[in-house]
């Protein structure tokens, strides 16, 4: 069944509808009026999610206000029942859908945020996602277990107890809980990793020929929760076991180098496809178990610089390599200590002057 979409927007709407049409969905586009009234009134119960354009000021209807404003007000009317949708930002200004990027903020209006430039050059892209969310307010909806809602089996104990208690908070909702999974488990290293830190902790290039042939050995501990269908993920407890069942039980993986790790694994799966992953320029270990968070390449924590945020108690912490500090993006600035921009400048120095 297509899912229903609210579009609310102010210009340049009935092409972007017709994308959205063409994409399998039902859309019901909408020119906002002053009245944040009659907007209620137009979303209707079985509307499966709303997507805004950031500012509705020069519609035919003279709205005057914008997509967080909506936003908040739908969220506020739906916060103590199970009636919320996922909101999506979609709009022109980069600048704004930035500041409510979930990789740089901590705001809870949106559940994902793009430019309309993303979503033309992304289609595909945006519909996984969103059906992706669509689904998992479905779930958490339909039920009230976390095991269920993250795809394990009850005798499992992989959850972290302060996860289970912000899971258990009073006044709970779809978007409270959706966010904790897809922000806080699923997209943050810790309990689960993605593929690039999976192929870093086991010292393997994701570019090797036996790669595919290693991921169906691992299986079983994959995460199958909701956003599974768009978020590929492992819990990193079950890696654990799957490395002590059929490679090591005596020498835990992270005690081993990258190149010890792949000859283990090559020896005890008989998979000589595999090579091993290399480090980058500026780093000096080979003892992988992250990734910088710019380049995706595998790292040493050691030969990272630290990225600072509020970590929570599940969460590990990020890095960038030296060779992407050097790159000196704007985007992490805010996030690098400035004893660690002190080093970085200097180290840049010595690297321009040829210095050893």
């Amino acid at each position: 069944m297509a899912y229903k979409i609210f579009y609310i927007d102010d210009l340049e709407t009935e092409s972007r509808k017709k994308d959205m049409e063409d994409l399998g969905y039902i859309v019901k586009l909408y020119d906002p009026s002053s009245d944040l009234n009659d907007l209620f009134i137009a979303i209707e119960d079985d509307t499966d999610a709303v997507v805004l354009d950031y500012r509705l000021t020069k519609g035919k209807n003279n709205a005057c206000f914008d997509a967080p404003t909506i936003a908040q007000t739908l969220r506020t009317k739906h916060k103590d029942d199970d009636k919320g949708i996922p909101l999506i930002l979609m709009s022109n200004e980069k600048i704004k859908v930035n500041e409510y990027d979930k990789d740089f903020t901590s705001q809870d209006l949106f559940d994902f945020v793009l430019t309309k430039e993303d979503f033309t050059r992304g289609m595909k892209n945006f519909k996984s996602k969103l059906d992706s969310f669509i689904e998992a307010y479905k779930v958490i909806k339909r039920e009230n277990d976390l095991v269920k809602i993250l795809g394990l089996k009850q005798d499992e104990i992989l959850l972290n107890s302060r996860f289970i208690a912000l899971f258990d908070k009073p006044g709970n909702n779809q978007l409270k809980i959706s966010s904790l999974v897809y922000d806080n488990l699923i997209s943050a290293i810790g309990l689960t990793v993605g593929e690039d830190v999976l192929s870093a902790r086991l010292g393997i290039s994701k570019e090797s020929e036996d790669w595919d042939k290693l991921l169906k050995s691992l299986e079983k501990a994959m995460y199958t929760g909701i956003f599974s269908d768009t978020k590929q993920r492992w819990w990193m407890e079950k890696v654990n076991l799957w490395w002590k069942e059929l490679i090591s039980d005596t020498v835990p993986i992270k005690r081993l180098n990258a190149e010890e790790r792949v000859n283990l694994i090559r020896e005890k799966l008989k998979l000589k496809g595999l090579d091993v992953a290399i480090k980058s320029k500026y780093s000096k270990s080979t003892n992988f178990w992250t990734i910088c968070k710019y380049s995706k390449q595998p790292l040493d924590p050691f030969d990272g610089i630290e990225l600072l945020k509020e970590y929570l108690p599940w969460q590990e912490k990020e890095y960038l390599s030296i060779d992407s500090a050097l790159l000196n993006k704007e985007e992490y600035q805010n996030r690098i200590s400035n004893i660690d921009k002190k080093a970085i400048r200097e180290l840049a120095n010595k690297i321009n002057t040829g210095a050893k």
